[in-house]
């Protein structure tokens, strides 16, 4: 299988450069790994969620030259989608144009942001980065990532307190996916959490839990603040959906390895030299609201990038110090951590979803993979979706 090459391709530089230490050689594999995420991605025919919905709606975006006389208030999406879209369209009617265009720019920032802020392991964060969040950044929430990566972009000016050119970037990233709007909160993130503290991050994620599930909080500040009454009838919506155990379950498991790389990290005092640690605490929040009302746990996205970086130091750092290893409870925090980071992937490709189509698990949105040189549908990946889809695609 395709997916299982490029993992062993991802693989070499880790073992070579991050494990090993060697040198020579990093900025070819670095490029090299880019590339074919880049044609993985760019190339797939027919493969994804989210995929196939815009695809199918790509014929009915206007060119640049016909912007001027598109209705965007009777809109379905932002506005920063169709003119984003317009772009390509108006260079090709070939929604492969708009994927490679597309995977160009979401693997070539989510590299510049390993590179900068994991220097020393950033290979570990690629190989991290696509084993859980590949497929599904890529293929699956086409949007919404375009909000992440401005996000990433940002980071600079975020930790720069630039606030006025960080506040300009939300409101683009917002005018591109409501979901956006977490980017305004995330300068107070900081503040509040300078130092990350692994029992504050339970405590909340204990708490917040309660909470969402006692009072229904989310719908009352929804109503009070949002002035478009089709977000307010898409959260009504969502909320009909929630609730669910087994769901709640999945957002407590992918929370508690966070909560453990910082118990980890408070052990040893090395959360005032992670510019991310705070902001890990983001993701805590998100999978804490997600436990009462699924569609926070979309908002997690914004915080997966600083997560995959703060991981990958917190194990390495643990890997490289002996008296951590030592420590019983550190250990055992640390293999639960990462089983549970294991078991979260697995869990989100494998699930069942018999209840859409028979005998269908997740994994079915990507695989099989098939290239526009092998332009072949897969009629029960078409079938699973065509149940599957649900105002979920629309949010």
């Amino acid at each position: 299988m395709i997916y299982i090459l490029v993992f062993i391709l991802l693989l070499i530089p880790v073992i070579r450069y991050d494990w090993l230490a060697k040198s020579g050689g990093e900025s070819g594999w670095y490029y090299f790994n880019l590339v074919v995420l880049i044609l993985l991605a760019g190339l797939r025919y027919r493969v994804g969620g989210d995929t196939l919905m815009y695809m199918a709606m790509y014929n009915d975006i206007p060119t640049m030259a016909e912007l001027k006389y598109f209705d965007f208030e009777e809109a379905l999406y932002n506005p920063l989608w169709y003119l984003y879209n317009s772009f390509f369209k108006s260079i090709s009617d070939d929604f492969t144009l708009f994927q490679i265009g597309q995977a160009i720019l979401v693997n070539c920032v989510f590299f510049w942001f390993f590179r900068k802020y994991s220097p020393q392991y950033y290979f570990s964060a690629i190989l991290l980065y696509y084993v859980g969040y590949y497929c599904y950044f890529n293929m699956e929430i086409m949007r919404e990532i375009l909000c992440v990566c401005i996000l990433m972009l940002m980071t600079p000016l975020l930790l720069a307190k630039r606030w006025i050119l960080y506040y300009a970037g939300c409101i683009i990233a917002i005018n591109m996916h409501y979901s956006a709007a977490v980017m305004l909160f995330i300068p107070l993130l900081c503040y509040m959490f300078k130092k990350s503290s692994w029992s504050l991050s339970l405590l909340i994620l204990v708490g917040i839990t309660v909470l969402m599930n006692v009072v229904n909080v989310l719908l009352l500040l929804v109503k009070v603040i949002a002035q478009d009454e089709r977000f307010v009838e898409l959260v009504e919506k969502y909320m009909e959906n929630s609730g669910n155990l087994v769901g709640m379950l999945f957002q407590l498991l992918a929370a508690l390895p966070v909560v453990g790389m910082m118990y980890i990290r408070n052990k040893c005092e090395l959360d005032y030299r992670d510019r991310f640690a705070s902001l890990a605490m983001g993701a805590i929040f998100a999978y804490a609201f997600a436990m009462g009302f699924f569609a926070f746990a979309r908002l997690a996205n914004y915080f997966i990038p600083f997560v995959l970086v703060f991981t990958v130091h917190t194990i390495y750092y643990f890997i490289s110090n002996c008296r951590l290893r030592s420590a019983q409870v550190s250990t055992l925090v640390m293999g639960v951590s990462v089983f549970l980071i294991s078991f979260n992937y697995g869990f989100y490709y494998l699930r069942d979803m018999s209840t859409y189509y028979p005998n269908t698990r997740f994994n079915i949105i990507f695989t099989p993979y098939h290239s526009v040189f092998d332009p072949e549908i897969d009629e029960q990946r078409e079938r699973f979706l065509e149940n599957y889809r649900d105002v979920t695609f629309l949010f």
